[in-house]
């Protein structure tokens, strides 16, 4: 439980702080995403000053669409094997069923929108341009606006509540400093929202904001456990140095000492915090009702009477069953005709449809396709219903694309059995009966401590928040839950009891404000925005050409670690050089999925010859920020059917074939709509927050002081120049 918290809260604060995720945690690793604890909502000019030299604009560029020689599309939701950064252990990342989440992750999904860095920024560059350079009213004043000042101390104080590092930043830049000024002048202009808001008021308010208080000082529990608590003695780490003396070839045990400390903290870890708990739960003056917990299981008679009543939920329309070949004119143009004639001509000769389809690499290609009637276009369903079981069609035309189809079989209308659907009837009904019981006993007490009560609704409360019903099936799952949240209960009353939330009131501020910015944004921005059909309609007019889903590849691979030596290394691409020339023949006999058994150290794939489950490539996201993905971009140019050479990625060396890959395909416009959707609501967005922000800008009469930022900068590029010899 305590790794959970430690990994979360450590995320959290390092969004807060800009900087990445702990590599160190056993989650899976996604690829890389921006994390500046100073982004703005939109790209926009900084405060214009007097200065002579001001800082550059931020780039609208990333806001606009793409060119068209760039890719539209981003990184795959589904992750292939990629690395996280090596550990002390040298244990890899690699693919694997999504796990399941821990009780401090479950507590922090609730509120994990606090975990979004937005900064406003100053937006109305002419606002202040003509503006002579007026004087600060004080000497540390680097700006003022009605109501209030911002001064060096403020600033520093913000950046070491925000800072990750205990030693002495380096010197900063005047835009970097401009930046924490903009922040803070959007502090108190956030602060000025709400107490017109008043927010407070919100239950969802102070639930999260109680929750944000917890979860800090249960990360400095954490943190204590690793500095404090748990004692380490000088013998123990020399041991354990000298037994794995190998795994630290070349390294001395002054350089790895605080390593080692770490991996004997982290193995005692559990049993101190079990220990930990067991004392408060024995102190706690714990009492249980988790008889509240059983709820009624659903009974035949309520699955029957649910099915009966809602029996057009589970209606079917006609189904076609094809085999389908799609020329759009987006990818042939004027030729789409001409081209799906001449398969037409080529499968009425003999040839199979797959045989076509590699003709025709662009023509998107579909075997034994279910279509229900009504969910392509009218023509589609006009002239291929009106077929006979069995017979090909003629070439048609439906929307932008011309056709090429064989129907094998109709499927009728009707409905769907009882049985068919029981799985999703029951979890429904299951749904609704707790409802309604946590609803009726929702005053009488689960459980108390230490006199505290805990209502049946406060429980359920949390459950539904968090969406834990895969994790927590069921009476016994619940009461397991109920168990964790009582001893997260007992840490939390005990991190307040040692002042924790005094020491960590500062970073509590700091997200106060986070949510208040988040809360901001929703009712004076998002709430308004409208993006009609007409807009997406013409969008897709304009834009056909990029919206494409991106080409996607199924592979098999062996990965052999790097290790954490020199030494591990040279083993390691020796033996990705053996497996290599096995693989390419050089060995007879040997074939891929008997080379992964023997090399691979994926011990999940390696069993089943080196194969990959998913698909691997961009995300069906035509409109996406392109994202780094170096797996991806390593086996994007593989042929397939052929073994690549190894490559080295994030501490292990690949040996990759590409068994099967798709074509890029034109999207319906039923297919893009939900990304331009986004975008477009993007687009608003930031229009609208321009305007909000410049509004706020010029009731708030901001005047910057560069003078006083600029003497700051000198004096602290002096202190830290070393001193002359």
């Amino acid at each position: 439980m305590a790794d959970g918290w430690r990994q979360i809260w450590s995320d959290f604060r390092d969004s807060l702080r800009g900087k990445p995720s702990n590599p160190d945690s056993d989650r899976t690793v996604e690829p890389p995403e921006s994390a500046d604890s100073h982004a703005t909502i939109a790209p926009g000019p900084q405060i214009a000053t007097a200065s002579p030299e001001p800082p550059a604009s931020d780039p609208a560029a990333a806001d606009s669409m793409p060119d068209d020689s760039e890719q539209l599309t981003r990184q795959p939701t589904e992750s292939p094997p990629s690395e996280a950064e090596s550990t002390a252990d040298s244990d890899q990342a690699q693919p694997a069923p999504a796990r399941r989440p821990t009780l401090g992750q479950y507590v922090a999904s609730i509120f994990a929108i606090t975990t979004i860095p937005a900064a406003l920024v100053f937006f109305t560059s002419d606002y202040f341009a003509d503006m002579a350079l007026p004087s600060p009213p004080a000497p540390n004043v680097v700006a003022t606006f009605e109501g209030g000042q911002i001064t060096l101390e403020d600033i520093e104080s913000h950046l070491n509540v925000l800072s990750s590092s205990t030693s002495s930043p380096g010197p900063m830049s005047q835009e970097a400093l401009l930046e924490t000024v903009e922040d803070l002048v959007s502090d108190q202009l956030i602060l000025r929202w709400a107490a017109n808001r008043k927010p407070e008021a919100d239950e969802s308010f102070q639930h999260a904001i109680k929750h944000i208080n917890e979860n800090l000082n249960l990360e400095s529990f954490a943190d204590q456990l690793h500095t404090e608590r748990i004692s380490i003695s000088e013998s123990s780490m020399r041991e354990y140095y000298d037994k794995n003396k190998a795994r630290y070839e070349g390294r001395s045990f002054t350089e790895v000492r605080d390593e080692i400390r770490r991996t004997l903290v982290a193995e005692q870890e559990p049993a101190f915090v079990e220990d930990y708990l067991e004392k408060l739960r024995t102190s706690g003056s714990i009492t249980r009702s988790f008889d509240l917990l059983d709820v009624p299981a659903p009974s035949q008679e309520e699955l029957e009477t649910y099915y009966r009543q809602n029996i057009d939920q589970f209606k079917l329309p006609r189904r076609a069953i094809v085999d389908e070949l799609e020329f759009s004119a987006s990818q042939f143009g004027p030729k789409a005709q001409q081209e799906a004639a001449s398969a037409l001509l080529s499968i009425q000769g003999g040839a199979t449809f797959q045989a076509t389809a590699e003709r025709f690499s662009k023509a998107r290609f579909s075997s034994r396709a279910e279509v229900p009637e009504g969910s392509k276009n009218p023509d589609w369903d006009k002239n291929v219903f009106a077929l006979v079981p069995g017979e090909l069609a003629s070439v048609f035309q439906a929307g932008g694309s011309y056709y090429v189809v064989h129907l094998q079989e109709v499927m009728p209308a009707g409905a769907k059995s009882l049985a068919e659907v029981r799985p999703t009837i029951m979890t429904t009904v299951r749904t609704q009966k707790e409802q309604r019981w946590f609803a009726d006993n929702g005053e009488k007490t689960l459980f108390t401590i230490k006199g505290q009560r805990y209502s049946l609704r406060d429980f359920y409360k949390e459950y539904e928040e968090a969406s834990l019903r895969d994790q927590f099936e069921g009476a016994e799952g619940l009461k397991r839950l109920a168990d964790a949240l009582i001893d997260r209960m007992l840490l939390v009353s005990d991190t307040y009891d040692r002042l924790l939330d005094v020491a960590n009131k500062p970073l509590a501020d700091e997200t106060r404000l986070r949510l208040l910015r988040q809360m901001m944004e929703q009712e004076e921005v998002d709430d308004r925005i409208d993006v009609t059909d007409e807009q997406i309609q013409a969008f897709y007019s304009d834009n056909r050409d990029r919206l494409v889903s991106p080409p996607k590849s199924r592979i098999r691979y062996v990965r052999i670690g790097l290790g954490s030596s020199e030494a591990d290394a040279s083993r390691a691409r020796e033996r990705s050089d053996e497996a290599f020339r096995k693989l390419t023949g050089a060995v007879p006999g040997a074939d891929f999925a008997s080379v992964a058994q023997e090399y691979s150290e994926d011990v999940e794939t390696a069993s089943k010859g080196g194969e990959f489950p998913d698909w691997i490539g961009e995300s069906g996201d035509p409109l996406g920020e392109l994202m780094s993905h170096p797996f991806h971009e390593a086996i994007q140019d593989m042929e397939p059917g052929k073994v690549g050479k190894p490559f080295e990625l994030g501490g292990s060396i690949y040996i990759v074939e590409v068994t099967e890959r798709t074509s890029p395909q034109q999207l319906t416009l039923d297919e893009a709509k939900p990304f331009i959707e986004e975008y477009l609501t993007n687009q608003q967005h930031r229009s609208m927050a321009e305007e909000l922000q410049r509004r706020q800008l010029q009731e708030a009469k901001v005047q910057l002081y560069p003078q006083v930022l600029e003497k700051y900068l000198t004096r602290s590029a002096s202190r830290d120049q070393p001193p002359s010899q």
